[in-house]
């Protein structure tokens, strides 16, 4: 095996490798902010050096795809190929000097076959070059668009006409007249009341040109090869185990790029082109096995390319303040980079997710968010998808609290509020003048008003709390959960004031009597309808009651 296909080999520490490590280290733990560990690599010791490069290995192939089809055009006349072909099977399509590339492509082309051509009466039509029109179905006509069929249309006037006869207390009689709508109906125009007209398709003459043929009423049938160009790559990765204990190289490895060690391009490739490596050798083996062989005879195979390409990187394992820790460095994925597999940036942030999880709910849940934004800030690839998730609950617990100051308020007014507006309806409830009645105990439903606008105004603040608790307020700033909370039963209250407010402003114009009017006629309704229920009750009890005396008579008259 040659030094450039080399899977590890471990390089000497010297103080050119020091300086590399320690450098991209510093630069790595620049990345985030808010840790206490910048520039940490000036403190590192470097324990380990190895190369362990990264292979990739690619097979691309042409293909050139031929089909025979059968194909058909309508015969306008003149001389055609003497006809040598009679059945598709006769058609050797490699025989042909068709569309070739140098280059990868996807193209699709149609080829006649030359002597393959003769002509045959059209059999969508039988020579005639007409057809029955499809929109008439052959008839001529169509039903007219206008009238519907009916040949003729509906129309309505207004006539002025004797409607009635006022009477008289003497017997005198004097006619009414009036406007009235007189439906009455007319000839269409359209289609002259016959109900049809000709069709616009074919223009009454039952019949369109055949559109197989296109009136010609011959058609040429050949064979066509049917070629289509298209092309398959396929790859693989080498990676070494301690390469691929680094998730950010390891998960892109896919967008590393590195140089190329071994180019061919052949018309076939064959197995064993490729020697220097035996795991890379048998996996092109195997790729060539798969996609290089031809796809049975209506596939030939144009050129094949491969490719190995090398992405050098090096491990590293390095102590600091007595913890051993591993990483890897590479220019694979863009710049020269330090990519840890475990650091103590990596161990802080662990750390910090951890703290946060057993905080969130209870009183330290605004503590695990901040902890959460600091390990964002730390920038450590692969542990994201946790952080939002964790971020996720601690949205949901502050908006629980926020939603819970909304549910504390509420029922604060509902419980020690609604005394005060029963008494405020019942004696005050101030309105203007026009609704004075109102407040009047000889208008019927005086009794509910108070009742009603207890009901209004605890509906629309339960309302409104259902409102408020679907927002998302886990955003808002506060020192601590309580902070949710006071703010939740603080914007409450506002909400509730405005309501209150408004419900004033609209009793003030006499709005309970359209409230509670109603309820009273609501209750009347019901009062009824309980009625109904309770005289049904006994009037059935009465009937069960008749008819079992009655079968018992007749059980003893029988028995």
């Amino acid at each position: 095996m040659e030094d450039k296909y080399i899977r590890r080999q471990v390089l000497p520490i010297d103080d050119a490798a020091r300086k590399r490590v320690k450098d991209l280290v510093n630069a790595y733990s620049a990345q985030g902010e808010g840790h206490p560990y910048a520039n940490y690599g000036d403190q590192i010791t470097l324990q380990k050096y190895e190369l362990c490069p990264i292979y990739t290995v690619n097979l691309r192939t042409q293909y050139d795809s031929r089909n025979v089809s059968n194909k058909q055009f309508p015969y306008k006349g003149g001389s055609i190929y003497n006809r040598r072909f009679f059945r598709t099977s006769d058609v050797k399509v490699w025989d042909y000097d068709l569309l070739s590339t140098n280059e990868f492509k996807q193209e699709s082309e149609s080829y006649e076959v030359p002597g393959s051509h003769h002509v045959e009466t059209c059999g969508r039509c039988g020579g005639s070059g007409k057809v029955p029109c499809p929109t008439c179905g052959g008839s001529g006509t169509r039903q007219c668009g206008v009238c519907h069929g009916n040949g003729q249309i509906q129309r309505t006037r207004q006539e002025y006409r004797h409607t009635a006869d006022k009477v008289y207390s003497d017997g005198h009689r004097e006619p009414v007249y009036s406007y009235v709508n007189v439906t009455y109906y007319e000839t269409c125009g359209n289609c002259g009341g016959d109900g049809r007209v000709n069709c616009s398709t074919c223009g009454g003459s039952t019949k369109v040109t055949c559109p197989v043929c296109e009136g010609y009423g011959k058609n040429v049938h050949c064979y066509a090869i049917d070629q289509k160009l298209y092309n398959i790559y396929v790859d693989d990765y080498f990676i070494d185990d301690k390469v691929a204990a680094v998730r950010e190289i390891a998960e892109q490895k896919e967008k590393c790029r590195g140089r190329n060690l071994f180019h061919i391009r052949q018309n076939s490739m064959s197995k064993g082109v490729f020697s220097e490596d035996t795991q890379i050798s048998g996996t092109l083996n195997a790729f060539i096995d798969k996609h290089a062989l031809p796809m049975g005879g209506g596939c030939h195979i144009l050129f094949q390319e491969t490719d190995v390409d090398r992405i050098d990187v090096w491990w590293v394992q390095y102590t600091y303040q007595g913890k051993t820790y591993n990483g890897c460095i590479t220019s694979g994925l863009g710049k020269e980079r330090f990519f840890p597999e475990t650091s103590p940036i990596t161990e802080l942030a662990e750390k910090w997710m951890k703290e946060a999880n057993k905080k969130i709910g209870g009183v330290g849940t605004v503590k695990a968010r901040k902890l959460l934004e600091k390990v964002d800030n730390l920038k450590v690839y692969g542990i994201q998808g946790n952080v939002y998730g964790l971020k996720s609950k601690v949205g949901r617990h502050l908006n629980v609290m926020y939603n819970l100051g909304n549910d504390l308020m509420f029922w604060l007014i509902a419980l020690l509020g609604t005394p005060f507006i029963y008494n405020f309806y019942d004696t005050l409830n101030p309105v203007m003048r026009y609704a004075h009645f109102i407040n009047d105990p000889a208008w019927r439903p005086y009794g509910w008003v108070p009742v009603v606008q207890c009901i209004i105004i605890l509906g629309l603040l339960l309302f409104a709390k259902f409102m408020v608790n679907e927002g998302d307020h886990s955003r808002e700033r506060h020192a601590t959960v309580f902070g949710f909370v006071v703010k939740g039963m603080g914007m409450y209250l506002l909400i509730a004031v405005g309501i209150i407010a408004v419900l004033l402003g609209l009793n003030y114009l006499g709005l309970p009597a359209i409230t509670a009017g109603i309820f009273w006629l609501v209750w009347q309704v019901v009062k009824i309808i309980l009625i109904i229920i309770v005289y049904a009750i006994m009037l059935a009890y009465v009937l069960i009651k008749w008819l079992w005396k009655l079968f018992l008579k007749l059980w003893h008259w029988i028995f």
